[in-house]
């Protein structure tokens, strides 16, 4: 972990801006494909949960902006962020699960299959974040073929991005996912969510190659 030197920092005058609005998250939902993850990896017994997780998360670790977080007055740049998702548990309900991010996929499948199996034996719903900012918050709705979305945030300083994805449809013979990205607007732009979601295309046709 590094911490930004604001005065030289490029983007001072954008986080000075942002920082002084009382709901200064940006917050988009976009279609990513997935035909090779639905059509080639799924059939070979790939988990399409862990595989988009694989795939936001490569992406949000290749991105500066998605591994800083303000710590008060400071803001801070992570070397790597670790996911967080949810998990479902008894009574409709779910819990939060964390584990290591790992940038091979048969390393980050093996932390994920452990961590799921783990988090799925809770009773409740439990913050185990409080001492750590290294987070990605991730959720799934595939229930829903979503176009917007809204996540929950402690404060205006919050700093933790949040991504969700939906359930999966066919459209022009081509398997599509809605995608959502929310993230503090201090902190990162449209350029930077516009590489999110390219970053994250990449990572996903690697499953279908």
């Amino acid at each position: 972990m590094k911490t930004l030197d604001l005065a030289t920092w490029p983007r001072k005058s954008l986080y000075d801006y942002f920082r002084t609005l009382p709901q200064p998250h940006v917050s988009v939902t976009a279609d990513v494909d997935v035909t090779g993850l639905i059509t080639q990896a799924k059939p070979e017994g790939v988990s399409v949960f862990n595989a988009a997780l694989y795939a936001v998360m490569k992406a949000c670790n290749a991105i500066p902006e998605f591994r800083q977080r303000i710590q008060g007055d400071e803001v801070v740049e992570f070397e790597q962020v670790h996911p967080a998702p949810t998990v479902p548990i008894d009574g409709d309900r779910f819990a939060f699960c964390y584990f290591d991010y790992a940038p091979e996929w048969s390393v980050f499948n093996e932390h994920c299959l452990t961590a799921i199996e783990v988090g799925k034996k809770q009773t409740g719903l439990k913050d185990g974040s409080a001492a750590r900012d290294d987070l990605i918050f991730t959720t799934c709705l595939p229930w829903v073929v979503f176009t917007s979305m809204h996540h929950p945030i402690k404060g205006p300083d919050d700093s933790f991005p949040r991504v969700a994805w939906g359930k999966f449809h066919e459209h022009d013979e081509r398997w599509l996912m809605p995608v959502n990205v929310q993230v503090h607007h201090a902190l990162a732009d449209g350029i930077h969510i516009g590489r999110f979601y390219q970053l994250t295309q990449d990572a996903l046709d690697e499953f279908g190659e």
